[in-house]
């Protein structure tokens, strides 16, 4: 089961749960690094080629955490990029509890020391954020979590006023069951739901009027039903991927002719660590190569990358081309 979205490249990652027996995952984990990371410091050099890929699951990711820090306890206290010798980005700093827990994080512009952001921490996650543009208040989002940890709702504020919510009731493994999303005048306006013993989902969003813009519905992983408005553009719900099996998804691109395209979507990963790809490749309905990537990698003694090659294909190319090269400087705490 996986979020729908109308055009957006998102690369599949395993999913960490989260449980009362066992502490949430650090942003180090979260951000694909194994170990005591203290810094991470990133360089990539680009060939001159045109390759873009259709909306959907993205076969290349890019490297999120560029130029990064991180305290002992795994949490980002820097994020962007350097530049001519300068950083850009933000600077995270953090304030603990008698526990060593993080307990408040202040997100500063690291140009400007300006403040972008304020999160109240609890044991599962953030228990409120608060967001300011150029320094103003701008709008505050309040978290609430299940008793397994995970987040069951959201509910966002600007100037006092309600701006939305959302809600969400998972098993206990983690699995979505149910997502709702609430305009700010309370009236529903997404709805996603998944029944694990028959394996049928459904999918449908709303208008102000409360009026069905978009719904579809999934049985076993397969699309059964698709229905939009035939004078509908292109709109959030139209493109979604489904689970088939362990690293293979299919993507589900429709249209308001009620017809949709299938494509498969295949990875496979360095000792099936579900972070370090060697190889995505995506087909048509008929099991023809559309588009794919390929990785070799320098590991480091924890696993984590310090050099990656990209090698990408698609039918204009004939071969496989080298696309980028990157590079990482990893730094760990001492034990």
């Amino acid at each position: 089961m996986r979020f729908p979205r109308a055009s957006v490249l998102l690369f599949l990652f395993a999913g960490l749960a989260i449980c009362l027996a066992q502490d949430p995952p650090t942003q180090a984990l979260m951000d694909e690094f194994e170990g005591p990371i203290r810094s991470v410091s990133s360089a990539s050099i680009y060939a001159n080629l045109h390759w873009i890929q259709p909306s959907g699951p993205t076969l290349v990711t890019p490297l999120w955490c560029r130029d990064c820090e991180y305290d002992r306890t795994g949490t980002r206290t820097k994020l962007g990029e350097v530049q001519e010798g300068r950083f850009h980005g933000q600077n995270i700093l953090l304030t603990y509890d008698a526990n060593g827990r993080v307990k408040d994080r202040f997100v500063t512009d690291a140009a400007s020391g300006v403040l972008q952001e304020h999160d109240v921490m609890g044991p599962f996650g953030k228990l409120e954020e608060t967001t300011y543009v150029n320094g103003k208040f701008q709008w505050r989002s309040v978290f609430s979590y299940d008793e397994h940890g995970h987040m069951n709702d959201r509910q966002n504020f600007a100037k006092g006023r309600p701006e939305g919510e959302s809600r969400i009731l998972m098993d206990a493994d983690g699995n979505l069951l149910n997502r709702s999303e609430y305009d700010k005048n309370h009236q529903l306006s997404m709805q996603q739901t998944f029944d694990p013993e028959t394996k049928v989902e459904h999918f449908t969003t709303f208008d102000e009027s409360g009026k069905i813009q978009l719904t579809w519905t999934v049985s076993g992983g397969k699309l059964t039903s698709f229905w939009e408005p035939a004078d509908s553009p292109s709109q959030y719900g139209d493109n979604f991927t489904e689970k088939v099996e362990e690293g293979t998804y299919e993507n589900y691109a429709c249209h308001n002719d009620l017809k949709c395209d299938v494509s498969r979507i295949h990875y496979e990963y360095q000792n099936h660590d579900k972070h370090t790809p060697i190889s995505a490749e995506w087909r048509d309905a008929d099991g023809n190569l559309q588009f794919a990537a390929y990785f070799q990698y320098q590991l480091d003694s924890y696993g984590n990358w310090t050099q990656r090659q990209v090698w990408v294909w698609n039918p204009s190319l004939g071969d496989s081309t080298l696309f980028e090269t990157d590079f990482r400087a990893i730094t760990y705490w001492s034990k």
